[in-house]
């Protein structure tokens, strides 16, 4: 019998890897998406309208946009676990052939997104040791620089994902079914006993930049993060510690004075005010990336380590191990969505601006409507005083 005119069931078709992954991706994933999307788009809007772009904001900016980008690449995937996209064949023959690139670039994405972090939380280490680190403020051509270079390595780093995998399609039931099979180009044989035709150069560049995707990717950023995570904890509580005794010290010795036997002294507590309000506001930034490197550590790394052990081992996994991958790779996009909940939660200011921002966009809305309704009602106001005139003219003649 010809296996084109064969007819697969649809138990067959379906493109969920398991019942696990077709819940996670069809009931929790469309509004977590949805709420990851508009949340990371807000955290956009609130630190672009900021009027001083530190280094930080840059980099919490740029990664709020590789946040939504991922999101919007694990779209298809979600979409392949419902069967009404599962079983149509357009959807199959557009997704099957790109679902590896798709892996690709959210794999891009989620490795700038790591060394974002990173540079945030190097960032604010240096701004917390060094109070004159502010003041140094980058151009804008080095930024631009340093995020194209950052952008340029991650991409060279992740391109062997898409030649990672041999894909096999095929069509069945009179050209009406579309099945696909991948298979690494790194497995010595493939399923059924068939003969790995990959080139062997092919092979040994997707070996040599997998390691090396491993290594500064996955290992390196991880333990940078940890311990540049302990050190900003320890100075942020060094510094909360200074603020306070500091304070105190000034005001101590203010009491013991007198305000008239020291007319300086005044002069200088305002001065000390004005340090202690800058220290608790760079307090407060510190916080708040405290917060969300924790978060991005505990959402990324499971994942990484999960999907390095897959990339590096050539035997197959059971299916207890798939369901591994499945959680940790589902708390990715749980983290992806969680940053606007960390900044709401660990920065009043954040909030504040938030308030702010959508206070000024939706008030100057309301205020052009009501503009535009009360020039109306002049108008015709004005025509109908007019007619009104008219008519009164009309009878006195």
């Amino acid at each position: 019998m010809d296996s084109s005119s064969l007819c697969l069931p649809e138990s067959q078709l379906r493109l969920s890897g398991s019942n696990l992954e077709a819940f996670l991706y069809t009931v929790l994933f469309p509004p977590i998406c949805l709420f990851g999307v508009v949340g990371n788009a807000l955290t956009i809007l609130v630190l672009v309208n900021n009027d001083f772009m530190s280094r930080a904001n840059i980099f919490l900016t740029c990664l709020a946009v590789c946040d939504v980008s991922f999101l919007i690449l694990i779209i298809p995937h979600s979409l392949a676990n419902f069967d009404r996209f599962a079983f149509n064949y357009t959807f199959r023959y557009l997704y099957l052939p790109s679902k590896m690139h798709l892996i690709a670039f959210a794999n891009w994405t989620s490795a700038v997104a790591i060394w974002l972090v990173v540079g945030v939380c190097f960032e604010r280490v240096a701004g917390v040791r060094s109070p004159l680190h502010r003041l140094n403020t980058p151009s804008r051509g080095k930024l631009t620089t340093g995020l194209l270079t950052l952008l340029s390595c991650c991409a060279a780093l992740t391109f062997y994902n898409h030649v990672s995998h041999h894909c096999f399609i095929k069509s069945f039931c009179n050209a009406s079914q579309i099945m696909a099979v991948c298979l690494d180009v790194n497995l010595d044989v493939w399923p059924n006993n068939r003969t790995n035709i990959s080139p062997p150069a092919l092979r040994t560049y997707v070996a040599a930049t997998r390691a090396a995707n491993a290594a500064l990717v996955v290992f390196l950023p991880m333990i940078l993060l940890v311990v540049l995570n302990m050190m900003l904890l320890y100075y942020v509580k060094k510094r909360s510690f200074f603020m306070y005794a500091s304070l105190g010290r000034v005001s101590a010795r203010m009491r013991k004075s007198g305000d008239v036997a020291l007319p300086f002294v005044g002069t200088l507590f305002r001065r000390h005010s004005d340090q202690i309000l800058q220290q608790r506001t760079e307090h407060r930034v510190a916080v708040t990336v405290c917060a969300v490197v924790t978060s991005f550590t505990i959402t990324q790394a499971p994942s990484a380590v999960v999907l390095t052990v897959n990339s590096l081992l050539k035997e197959r996994l059971d299916a207890h191990w798939y369901h591994m991958t499945t959680i940790t790779s589902f708390l990715v996009v749980i983290g992806k969505s969680l940053n606007f909940v960390v900044f709401c939660l660990s920065s009043s200011s954040f909030r504040r601006r938030l308030a702010n921002t959508l206070r000024s966009k939706y008030g100057s809305r309301d205020e052009k409507r009501s503009h535009s309704i009360n020039t109306t009602y002049t108008r015709c106001d004005s025509r109908d005083s007019r007619i009104l005139s008219q008519k009164k003219s009309f009878q006195s003649i």
